[in-house]
């Protein structure tokens, strides 16, 4: 029998957590910074998206070894403007059905609107990926500051629908979350903590169960590159009480190029070589070791681009840990 704390429970099943999972980015967008576009109807001028591709990706994912398949429809890197509840609903909603209806793995979708979380719930989807963590008060403000009271619309939407939930914390909003957000003194492991227990504790109070809970520690989002490897290196210590799944979300992001590019001028690297930070390749290969040791710092969910490359460190890494001495 497996022990309840190493479950996560959602909508309709329960996912069993004694070994990293891996959530594939499946991007239903234009301009997402590692793989906007990778989905797009080259036949149309406005941008569609591209039903069959993502179906055929999402089914390669699976075989790769995901176990979550997280859908976005707008895209929430730094630097990007909002596009929209109506323009979200028409790129996400199709892709959340047709995953439904014909990949075998639990569907995620990454919006911090309630309109487009049901939606996307009551088409199939058992998770709500929220990068605001609930705090989405409505357009064009978006999101209220972290110490205020607001109506708790997302918390609802994922109680009455018995889903799970990631929440995320992130400093500041997309736009400008690296420019105003950036605050190289602050303590995020500490700052990343404490709003993400408080924001546990709303959604508890508004009757989401802890055991439908996870976290993540906003990697990327408003942090320096030494703050983003110290939440990494200290990413266990982000959850006290009660334990929740964290997720982990490093993947080709500024930071780990930035730790290629510095690692490449130290050796003096030309670029073109393995470790070069414009290659995707270099990115993916970086991307599956950090994901892979941050797992045994307690995450249990790795969120990433690359499936394949993730799911075969994983396997390296439990293999060499059941081997005899």
């Amino acid at each position: 029998m497996i022990d309840p704390l190493c479950l996560w429970s959602l909508k309709t099943v329960e996912l069993d957590l004694r070994a990293p999972l891996i959530m594939a980015i499946l991007n239903a967008t234009p301009d997402s910074f590692s793989d906007g576009g990778r989905f797009a109807d080259q036949v149309s001028e406005r941008f569609q998206v591209d039903v069959e591709r993502v179906v055929a990706a999402a089914n390669e994912a699976v075989r790769a070894g995901a176990d979550i398949l997280d859908v976005g429809g707008e895209s929430t890197r730094p630097g990007s403007d909002p596009v929209g509840e109506a323009e979200e609903l028409r790129r996400a909603i199709p892709v959340v059905r047709a995953l439904k209806e014909r990949v075998g793995a639990p569907i995620s979708v990454d919006t911090y609107r309630p309109a487009v979380a049901a939606e996307a719930l009551d088409a199939g989807a058992e998770i709500v990926n929220d990068v605001s963590a609930g705090r989405f008060i409505g357009e064009p403000d978006r999101f209220a500051a972290e110490d205020e009271d607001f109506p708790e619309e997302m918390a609802e939407v994922v109680a009455s629908r018995g889903a799970g939930v990631v929440l995320c914390h992130m400093r500041g909003k997309p736009k400008t979350m690296q420019t105003e957000g950036l605050d190289p003194d602050r303590d995020l492991v500490w700052e990343a903590r404490s709003f993400l227990s408080d924001r546990m504790l709303r959604m508890r109070e508004r009757g989401v169960p802890f055991r439908k809970m996870a976290v993540d520690p906003g990697l990327g989002f408003g942090a320096t590159f030494e703050q983003n490897w110290d939440l990494m290196v200290n990413v266990d210590q982000i959850v006290m009480f009660p334990p929740v799944p964290i997720v982990v979300g490093a993947s080709r992001k500024s930071f780990i190029k930035e730790a290629l590019r510095r690692f490449g001028e130290d050796l003096s690297l030309e670029p073109g070589t393995l470790l070069d930070p414009s290659n995707k390749d270099a990115l993916d290969f970086a991307t599956a070791l950090t994901s892979v040791f941050a797992s045994r710092r307690l995450p249990r969910i790795l969120r990433v681009h690359n499936v394949a490359a993730t799911s075969f460190a994983l396997s390296a890494a439990n293999a060499f840990e059941k081997s005899p001495d």
